[in-house]
């Protein structure tokens, strides 16, 4: 699953293995206990969004802080979902709540981008992300047909970590376009 250049498999999540999880300040793997599930609180750029800049972060945000690996589960695909992987590297904020993704290169002009987060990513608790707010920022469910009909297994972004609980996909995926 994880690839040399850190494919974004972040969804945010070393879901994508230790390639993506550096960069955090921080050891610690437990948080307190909460009454709430952790969230997406925000991503940027918002799926949909157009005119962004190639040269900006990819940010992912979350409501409680994120396991140690999740970063495995964020790829950054060129085109479609089943387009090239772009590298670059993934770090947590000091608290793990935000999720830095930088690509080692600028995002070319006028091209349409594909943020994948893995439905199965927990956080520092142990929980599954719920991802209901998602579509508030553009997200919506990927399916195994948007991901070739199964053909991504071989490529690690249909297994573990990446479906959601109960099998309805494989995480959320957020399309935009730079300028």
């Amino acid at each position: 699953m994880p690839r040399s250049s850190v494919s974004f498999l972040i969804a945010v999540a070393a879901v994508v293995a230790s390639a993506c999880s550096g960069g955090s300040s921080s050891t610690s793997t437990t948080a307190p206990p909460s009454a709430t599930a952790t969230e997406v609180r925000a991503v940027v750029p918002a799926g949909g969004a157009t005119g962004v800049n190639p040269s900006a972060p990819i940010v992912l945000s979350f409501t409680h802080a994120m396991q140690t690996g999740m970063a495995a589960y964020v790829s950054l695909h060129e085109g479609t979902l089943t387009g090239a992987t772009v590298a670059g590297v993934a770090t947590w904020s000091t608290d793990r709540m935000t999720l830095t993704f930088t690509p080692t290169t600028a995002l070319k002009a006028h091209t349409t981008y594909v943020l994948h987060m893995g439905g199965g990513m927990v956080d520092a608790n142990g929980k599954t992300v719920d991802l209901s707010t998602c579509p508030q920022f553009g997200g919506q469910l990927a399916t195994g047909q948007m991901m070739g009909g199964g053909g991504m297994m071989n490529g690690g972004e249909m297994g573990q970590g990446w479906q959601t609980p109960g099998g309805a996909g494989y995480g959320m995926e957020f399309t935009f376009t730079t300028a």
